[in-house]
């Protein structure tokens, strides 16, 4: 066959596989369906308001799977889906419709969750609602492939009751709303900002996958903007992605750098401190950004003072083997004068130290009680009933051998015994059956019996 027909013959092969056009609904039953989702009020009104008591209890108890299971029934994704398809294809009313009932979402939402931390159940902050304060660039991405799948599933003839779900969850609509409400409740601003800015994130990009579906599927515009309103109109929209991605990003470098900071400061630590007559007992790394206030590492010595020629080598060794630039190093050491001690650091350290030991010893007493056996075997015992078994031996030697694997892991255990036989002798001397007794004699499984 030409191998250009092999090559059009795959190609359309591929496109068939990965066309959205084959179960597409129509344009204009995709339209109800968001329509639908868009309305705020009667049932789903009161879904999300059972929905946001569900998911306050799911945080206020640190329950995963009662966040889950509210995010799972609460009607949020509507307005956002309709804000994105309505962008898409200028559909002026549906967008009125769309932002209004996401405000009065968010309202409601906000509403319900502050009475609800306003009662008297909750006493400290939960991970699930500190993890709702810190959006990255990571949210970002998720909220865009999220909103790209939801679309996707709501523009089939016979849509899955799965995707939808799915995609809130990934996207924890819910979840910020509820943390926000928190805040509002106990007047802690960190909450209130970093949590809308979450839900911001998942809003606009949820927003912005929708249009790009529609766009991809060339839907019919519904009104037609002339040229002046749609450069004005993608000059909003642009200015509304790069305000709404920009802090993530920067929250995003900031977490990749200060993790880079905390794993380079413990291999410091471990590596350039690690000295027979000196240990660390206490260590602290504290990351801070910019060249005012520099990040620092503060440690606490004890055992024979380190001098100075020797801290400044190894302050010299921060930035260039540690990769640690711009890092102030503390130390501080016990010395003549010092007569008092962090014994409270010291015991913890002590005691982290004997418990690594300790384990170390248990491991090593379990290989040592593997290899000693044939230190306890009665060996001139073993010689005396072996020269009644086979009369023809003279001498006899019994040793154990580790037997390692190409990759230099021991696999196995060797006994080897060596046996001197009389040449003169006139007895037989039967080597298989003296490998069957010394198995059992000595209770190892392996034995190799060696003639001179």
């Amino acid at each position: 066959m030409d191998s250009s027909k092999i090559k059009s013959a795959a190609l359309r092969w591929v496109v068939e596989r990965f066309s959205l056009g084959n179960d597409a609904a129509t344009q204009d039953e995709v339209a109800n369906n968001i329509r639908n989702g868009v309305r705020m009020r009667g049932t789903n009104l009161w879904v999300l308001i059972f929905a946001i008591f569900i998911a306050s209890l799911g945080l206020n108890t640190d329950s995963t799977a009662v966040i889950i299971g509210a995010m799972l029934i609460s009607p949020l994704m509507g307005p956002i889906l309709g804000m994105g398809f309505a962008v898409s294809v200028n559909d002026h009313e549906l967008l009125k419709d769309s932002l209004r009932n996401y405000v009065i979402m968010v309202v409601v939402s906000l509403i319900t969750s502050t009475i609800f931390f306003m009662l008297p159940l909750i006493s400290f902050d939960r991970s699930e609602l500190l993890a709702r304060t810190s959006p990255t660039t990571y949210d970002l991405l998720i909220a865009l492939f999220g909103g790209l799948a939801g679309m996707v599933a709501q523009t089939r003839k016979e849509r899955t009751g799965t995707v939808i779900p799915g995609v809130a969850i990934a996207t924890a609509l819910m979840p910020p709303l509820c943390t926000v409400g928190y805040g509002i409740a106990t007047l802690q601003l960190r909450y209130i900002l970093g949590a809308a800015y979450l839900f911001t994130i998942n809003s606009v990009f949820i927003a912005l996958a929708t249009a790009l579906v529609a766009s991809m599927l060339k839907y019919k515009k519904v009104s037609h903007l002339d040229e002046s309103k749609r450069k004005r109109f993608s000059r909003i929209i642009g200015a509304v992605l790069l305000i709404v991605t920009v802090p993530s990003v920067l929250v995003a470098i900031d977490i990749f750098r200060r993790s880079a900071f905390e794993a380079n400061a413990e291999h410091f630590v471990r590596e350039a401190f690690n000295l027979d007559r000196t240990v660390v007992v206490e260590s602290n790394a504290t990351y801070n950004r910019g060249r005012k206030n520099r990040s620092q590492i503060e440690l606490r010595l004890f055992g024979e003072p380190l001098s100075n020629d020797v801290l400044d080598n190894i302050r010299r060794q921060m930035e260039t083997v540690y990769h640690l630039p711009d890092v102030d190093l503390t130390v501080r050491q016990a010395d003549a004068n010092e007569g008092k001690y962090d014994i409270t650091a010291l015991q913890s350290s002590y005691s982290d130290l004997l418990k690594e030991k300790n384990i170390q010893i248990a491991r090593l007493q379990q290989e040592l009680s593997e290899i000693r056996r044939i230190d306890t075997l009665a060996v001139s015992d073993i010689a005396s009933e072996l020269g009644v078994i086979a009369p023809a031996v003279k001498g006899f030697s019994l040793s154990r051998h580790v037997v390692f694997a190409p990759d230099k892991s021991p696999f196995d255990t060797l006994f080897i015994c060596t046996l001197h036989i009389d040449p003169f002798s006139s007895s037989y001397t039967d080597l298989n059956m003296i490998e069957n007794w010394l198995k059992v004699r000595t209770g190892g499984e392996t034995i190799q019996v060696l003639a001179e």
